[in-house]
């Protein structure tokens, strides 16, 4: 075997190995897709862990804040993200978070690479029975996603140095499900702005709530996304075939009476 023929092999090799690691580096496992059931069940995690209880059982009562008032049946009051409990954190999905979801297709295969910040401020009103308000701003500069190599790359894309914060505006009422005083589970449409790197379009985010008997409720949501109409070009990379057009922004909040 000649020597260049030698080389050329071992810059295949190489090649194949380079590919591989970074497979290996930034296929990172995406988290699921955001529920209230998986958020409802990590938070009693997260209460019997505060109550310094490991097991299964119901979560104890000195595990609840006191911020979180007892279901009473009343939805309507402000009801404020809760920062005391269920701290953010991305592997459990614990706590309050926005983020978004998208497709990407490499030479190796094909991932799902999710963003999240945990930097979640803001509050719902609820007047009438109706969500009469809801206005949610998010700390684009905290963005976490599930491999930590695209972080710095997402923050460049959305110029989060220039524009730290996105956010959520309600600009319809939506009418609630009698169910939701019940504890039951619903489903509702909510239409409002969404402004991203200071460029704002009309959104309708598909939400799921509930309200436990703790007191605390749960809101879950999600909306498809063309990138290009928030100005914004997705990253690449060399290894990176392409990026979706379209992805999810979506949202989980852990709400209280304020």
């Amino acid at each position: 075997m000649s020597k260049k023929t030698l080389f050329g092999g071992v810059l295949a090799v190489v090649a194949v190995l380079g590919i591989v690691v970074w497979w290996f580096v930034f296929n990172g496992d995406a988290p699921d897709e955001v529920s209230v059931d998986a958020a409802s069940a990590q938070l009693d995690e997260d209460l019997a862990a505060a109550a310094g209880d490991d097991s299964d059982d119901a979560v104890p009562d000195d595990a609840v804040p006191d911020d979180a008032v007892p279901d009473d049946g009343d939805v309507n009051a402000t009801w404020i993200i809760d920062d005391e409990i269920g701290s953010f954190d991305f592997e459990t999905a614990s706590g309050s978070f926005a983020g978004f979801r998208v497709d990407e297709e490499l030479t190796v295969g094909a991932v799902v690479a999710v963003g999240r910040s945990g930097g979640v401020t803001g509050a719902l009103t609820i007047e009438g029975g109706s969500l009469t308000a809801a206005n949610i701003v998010v700390d684009m500069t905290t963005i976490i996603s599930n491999d930590q190599r695209r972080e710095s790359a997402i923050r460049r894309t959305i110029d989060a140095s220039s524009f730290p914060t996105a956010s959520f505006t309600l600009t319809q009422p939506v009418e609630l499900p009698a169910g939701l005083a019940d504890g039951e589970t619903v489903t509702v449409a909510a239409v409002g702005d969404l402004t991203i790197a200071a460029t704002t379009n009309e959104v309708t985010f598909t939400i799921t709530a509930v309200l436990r008997a703790d007191g605390f409720g749960i809101v879950t949501g999600s909306a498809g996304m063309v990138w290009q109409d928030f100005g914004i070009t997705p990253p690449s990379a060399p290894v990176v075939v392409s990026i979706a057009d379209e992805g999810v922004i979506e949202f989980q909040l852990i709400v209280t009476k304020g």
